[in-house]
């Protein structure tokens, strides 16, 4: 059945509220179950060992980490010592590491519960960072490297695969290897603390809106590797939709480290030019829902959802457009599929490319599961257009942005593209000079009479 989902729209307006930067106590991280199962973090032994878990910090916030707890499988003895590093995200996998802190001394390993494995129980780790650091906005991983006190190894407890969590499955690494993960559907315990302190607020992109395509039960799915696949969306009429997150369905054995994901109009019900297009962006979050049978496949496969965030919203206006992706599995796929159903869906079918998007094939009866997510924003009618008749030239602009209006100007301001308020007018000028503003792209917001509002994206040079 269709899902039916944009919400109730308001103007759009680029309106912040409080600039006072604000502080508060904040952590990251998950909670354990009581799995007793781990992933080997021994070090300073014959082998070394890593495993890397990630975490988001939100936009607007500066988070100043002070304090890491984790929770480990270990024998008796305490651990030598803690390597921690936090590494950037890279193309959906753990990359450079901007934060070293080796040889850390723990200041607390607490007996959290005991297991059934002989000498082998669970210990909470506690380590006060000599110093804090500093994280803006942006996905991030934990690196942990222990060094057992005795002759057991040391593993970093897991969660149970069934729990769904604001992250990623977790990579593990041998020695000077590769990050390798996507096969165990899992995350590891952890808890980062420190301060959290406002740095900006979102601009006002509208109502939080949604749509997409339900689930049958995973009845099937439409192959990836190799291949372009895409299914459509509408931006209802009179409407702007500021897409900002991306979540699909997934039937697997393996997974998607990385992917392109692309914007395409609608052309006849089909897939048409592209418009937008990412490249290389690994999932936000990765959430495991079971094993299912799978048609002409000898084993189960699992249900994953993978959902993918934009850096900025992608602006679309009224119309009908196909929603694409081309992704990158890990090592020994054997089978990544983004899951469909013969549900009835939104506008056309599926379709898929064997040749990155230039000619497409219609999956017959079948629509994607997937969910699109943003803001929605009213626009002008025709009538209000033509009474209005707001225009604005040129558009890439050098020097002078000149607006065009019936209505008279109240005042103008302009944000950049991370929402800070970078110039503002109160006189009634349609002539702006913006020759000293740095070259990018940047939301003009002019206030006209009768609380009649516009406001519009232009790209400095």
């Amino acid at each position: 059945m269709r899902k039916k989902l944009f919400a109730t729209l308001a103007v759009l307006s680029i309106a912040f509220l409080s600039s006072a930067q604000t502080s508060e106590e904040c952590h990251f991280g998950t909670v354990s179950e009581e799995t007793s199962n781990g992933g080997n973090i021994s070090t300073g032994g014959l082998f070394e060992y890593s495993i890397a878990s990630d975490f988001d910090v939100p936009f607007g916030i500066e988070f100043s980490v002070e304090q890491i707890k984790f929770n480990v499988l270990k024998g008796a003895a305490d651990l030598n010592y803690v390597n921690l590093y936090f590494l950037e995200e890279f193309q959906g996998k753990p990359g450079t590491a901007i934060h070293t802190f080796e040889n850390q001394i723990p200041v607390a390993q607490e007996l959290v519960y005991t297991t059934t494995l002989p000498d082998i129980d669970t210990y909470q780790i506690t380590i006060d960072l000599p110093s804090a650091i500093n994280l803006p906005k942006g996905k991030y991983y934990l690196q942990l490297q222990a060094a057992p006190g005795d002759e057991f190894a040391v593993s970093w407890e897991l969660v149970n695969q069934e729990t769904t969590t604001l992250g990623r499955f977790d990579f593990s690494k041998f020695e000077d290897e590769d990050w390798f993960g996507g096969f165990a559907y899992y995350d590891h315990v952890f808890e980062i603390s420190g301060i959290c302190t406002t740095v900006e607020e979102m601009p006002n992109y509208g109502e939080v809106c949604n749509q997409g395509n339900e689930s049958n039960n995973y009845e099937t799915g439409i192959g990836l590797p190799g291949a372009s696949v895409a299914d459509d969306f509408i931006v209802e009429e009179n409407t702007t939709f500021f897409l900002s997150t991306f979540k699909i369905s997934t039937l697997q054995l393996g997974n998607i480290e990385k992917a392109t994901i692309k914007i395409r109009n609608s052309e006849n019900g089909s897939p048409g030019d592209e418009i937008y297009a990412v490249e290389n962006i690994g999932p936000k979050t990765e959430n495991f829902f079971g094993y299912h049978p799978f048609d002409g496949f000898p084993l189960d496969v699992v249900a994953v959802d993978l959902e993918f965030e934009f850096n900025e919203p992608i602006e679309l206006p009224q119309g009908n457009y196909f929603i694409e992706v081309q992704a990158t599995p890990v090592p020994f796929t054997d089978i990544l599929t983004w899951e469909a159903t013969s549900l009835p869906g939104i506008g056309s079918n599926a379709y898929s490319s064997n040749d990155s998007g230039q000619t497409w094939q219609e999956v017959t009866d079948y629509n994607l599961v997937f969910e699109v997510s943003g803001y929605c924003a009213e626009t002008l009618g025709t009538d209000d257009l033509e009474a209005n008749m707001f225009s604005y030239f040129p558009n890439p602009v050098l020097n002078e942005l000149n607006i065009t209006t019936h209505s008279e100007i109240k005042n103008t301001t302009i944000y950049n593209a991370i929402g800070q308020l970078v110039f503002q007018t109160s006189n009634n000028s349609k002539t702006i000079n913006i020759a000293s503003l740095p070259s990018g792209i940047y939301f003009v917001k002019t206030e006209l009479k009768d609380r009649i509002t516009e406001v519009f994206k232009i790209i400095k040079q």
